[in-house]
């Protein structure tokens, strides 16, 4: 059905970047536990799991989907804004060229994974604080898809704020992106208190998402889709989600 290349959270992972209140508490035995718990998961509903080196030294490495964003024919290697991130790149690019071409973008773009939403017509890319409009531009020309730019208005990625559901279905928090360019979906709209429940990664029938929003995974069901909830603490601590730990490549 797919398979997903995954890094566990290394021993610096407690060092994350992030501004989460609770950015200091980060329990990194409690973290990989979490995270067993997301790769089965993932083996649950069909997926081929395949780890990626360890990079104990680069804190923020478990977030892979920041790395790259796959494309139609081609992986993209993100051009990171944040320096401390910059060699997680160069680590998913040796691990998957073998597989995949890869291309990358040249500067002044600068661009996260986090903030690239792709739909079955449009790839959104949010405007935020780690991925620009110089990215937009250059990624159109990559894709056959329109790219369209959405702005982040509050927290750190694009699908901090929304994601993809399928069926023309989003689950958005209005309040932290500028949402105009997304009024022809249909949207499960979270308040601010649910906020981090707008991260979820649909893979098939099934939606993962985090653990602890009941109403959400409802109207979710009530849309046909299968819910699995994970505990995702200590990755919330480190400003991550639930798509944040995995690259997710379909079946051919």
């Amino acid at each position: 059905m797919f398979t997903a290349y995954v890094r566990k959270p290394g021993l610096k992972f407690s060092q994350a970047l992030s501004e989460h209140p609770e950015k200091n508490d980060i329990d990194l035995a409690v973290a990989l536990h979490q995270h067993q718990h997301y790769v089965r998961a993932l083996k649950e509903v069909g997926g081929s799991v395949e780890y990626l080196p360890p990079q104990d030294h680069l804190p923020d490495a478990t977030f892979v989907e920041d790395t790259a964003v796959i494309l139609e024919d081609k992986i993209l290697l993100c051009p990171m804004k944040e320096p401390s991130r910059q060699e997680e790149v160069q680590s998913t690019a040796t691990a998957l060229k073998k597989y995949h071409d890869c291309v990358t973008l040249d500067s002044p773009a600068t661009l996260d994974g986090g903030d690239v939403m792709s739909t079955p017509a449009v790839i959104f890319v949010g405007l935020s604080k780690r991925s620009n409009l110089a990215a937009v531009k250059a990624l159109s020309k990559l894709t056959s898809k329109k790219v369209v730019p959405v702005t982040v208005t509050k927290g750190l990625h694009l699908k901090s704020a929304t994601t993809f559901l399928g069926n023309n279905l989003l689950i958005l928090d209005p309040l932290r992106i500028d949402a105009s360019n997304l009024k022809h979906f249909d949207w499960i709209e979270v308040t601010e208190n649910e906020s981090y429940a707008a991260n979820c990664l649909t893979l098939g029938n099934f939606v993962l998402m985090p653990t602890g929003f009941p109403k959400i995974s409802e109207k979710i069901r009530a849309h046909g889709l299968e819910t699995k909830e994970l505990e995702m603490s200590e990755f919330e601590k480190a400003d991550g989600a639930v798509t944040c730990l995995s690259l997710i490549f379909p079946s051919c």
